[in-house]
């Protein structure tokens, strides 16, 4: 009992001496705490990647599931995102009315791990190693998806609506900025470490790994969000930094947002490109494996340099905006690298090519990168600061569905073209050269616009600025 006093009292005195240490430095607290709330998104980046960027390859490959069939489970959570708006609309009533936002996050979070946790036995029922047919097994297979789609959708809402409630205004840009960025780091660390787990690939093996993911999500969840919302007597959240902006409902932002004609041009754009740039996401590291003999575990880490191409576009994006260049030019680069990369990894067709594959991965990485924040600053620039969060939070929405129907027609061009032609590769280059073709219309339309002309000298905003309305995990993923 002695021994364990002392203890108990070192760990009092070193508590109080932290607490000491911080309250003389504010800014490393106030980092800390961003941090913290960084954990939800890095376990959130750690629980995607071996979802879409293993998960997916096991299925077409392995277990030579069509690909349509496999686009359609992973762009399920795309199509359940028009119900963001929906959630953020209630939750902001909720909030306006002195209630908790967290009883919505427990439900999302539920709902996200049982979609995790039981995501991988998709493996053992649609291989036909089951004891129920290929369709009553995509029937159960989508219920699980679905449900992963509705919890996304639900915890990462209220997750950004809660960051808003808690940061102060003039600090928001730059902590979701943070947050997205361990999302990406989220991803880059797992590829890496279930690329490690899968050296020797196995089902079983890829079933703990995916459900230990899921595990870990929801550990780094309670971590990053416990005693976050504190209500005082009045219903205020005890940090609130200004009051609470109910988003207007989903029929009232369609219908301001059809009577800009600007805007509507500029949503038909970016829904072209983005849609280009999703074909290919449950169809790389398929191509690796059945076209470049490359492991599961080699594959899975095609996520990692994905990742990091990502980051490095994102940090000269910003830099680009910040030296004062129109958001034109990181959407035109964007695009121009995406076209490079497409050309690249349908150069890439044979298993002596690994490196030139590589290459392109990343250009295609890059391009997405560039992309995103052009088109965050572009929304920015022509909006007016009342209508920016309902703009974004529609162009949020948009994205994810342009990346769904991207998802599944990029499935289903694969399968149609190996049907007709018979060959592996021509079936994975053609939606590789429809990829291209998308991205050259956008370029198209991107100059048809002239918007350069008319965005006006020092307009341009932050892209950071209204991150609360964007679901990050849907548009970079």
């Amino acid at each position: 009992m002695v021994v364990v006093r002392r203890q108990l009292g070192r760990l009092a005195k070193l508590k109080h001496q932290t607490q000491a240490w911080l309250d003389q430095h504010r800014a490393m607290r106030r980092w800390l705490h961003v941090l913290r709330l960084g954990l939800f998104q890095f376990g959130m980046g750690l629980s995607l990647a071996p979802l879409t960027g293993t998960l997916n390859r096991v299925l077409i490959d392995e277990a030579r599931i069509p690909a349509v069939a496999v686009g359609f489970l992973i762009a399920i959570h795309y199509f359940v995102s028009p119900a963001r708006a929906l959630i953020g609309f209630h939750s902001d009533q909720e909030r306006a009315r002195g209630n908790w936002r967290t009883p919505y996050v427990v439900l999302g979070a539920m709902l996200t791990y049982g979609g995790l946790a039981t995501a991988p036995f998709s493996l053992i029922l649609l291989s036909g190693n089951g004891a129920i047919g290929f369709w009553p097994a995509m029937v159960i297979c989508t219920m699980i998806f679905l449900a992963y789609g509705i919890g996304v959708n639900i915890v990462e809402t209220i997750y950004l609506a809660l960051v808003s409630d808690i940061t102060a205004p003039h600090e928001r840009g730059r902590v979701l900025a943070v947050l997205w960025i361990m999302l990406v780091l989220g991803t880059i660390v797992s590829s890496v470490l279930v690329g490690m787990f899968l050296i020797d690939y196995n089902p079983m093996r890829l079933i703990r790994v995916m459900q230990g993911s899921a595990v870990i999500f929801v550990a780094l969840t309670f971590l990053s969000l416990w005693g976050q919302e504190r209500l005082r007597p009045d219903g205020k959240v005890a940090s609130q930094q200004d009051a609470i902006r109910v988003r207007l409902s989903l029929g009232e932002s369609l219908r301001m947002l059809a009577g800009q004609k600007m805007m509507r041009g500029i949503f038909a754009l970016l829904f072209v490109a983005t849609a280009a740039f999703a074909t290919h996401d449950v169809l790389l590291e398929p191509y690796g494996g059945q076209v470049l003999n490359m492991s599961v575990a080699a594959t899975t880490r095609l996520t990692a340099w994905w990742g990091v191409a990502m980051l490095t576009a994102i940090t000269l994006a910003g830099w680009l905006l910040w030296r004062g260049r129109s958001p034109v030019l990181p959407i035109f680069l964007g695009c121009a690298s995406g076209i490079l990369g497409f050309l690249v990894i349908s150069y890439a067709s044979d298993a002596a090519l690994v490196g030139p594959f590589r290459a392109g991965v990343w250009l295609i990485g890059m391009g997405r990168g560039m992309f995103i924040v052009g088109s965050l600053a572009l929304i920015m620039t022509i909006t007016d600061r009342g209508h920016a969060g309902l703009f974004l939070g529609l162009w949020g929405v948009s994205q994810a569905l342009a990346q769904g129907f991207g998802t599944i027609g990029g499935g289903l061009a694969r399968d149609i073209a190996q049907h007709f032609t018979g060959s592996v590769v021509i079936g994975y280059t053609t939606v590789y050269a429809a990829s291209l073709v998308g991205l050259v219309v956008a370029l198209l339309l991107l100059l048809s616009m002239r918007l350069g002309r008319q965005l006006r000298a020092g307009k341009v905003q932050s892209p950071w600025a209204g991150l609360q309305d964007v679901p990050a995990d849907q548009i970079l993923f």
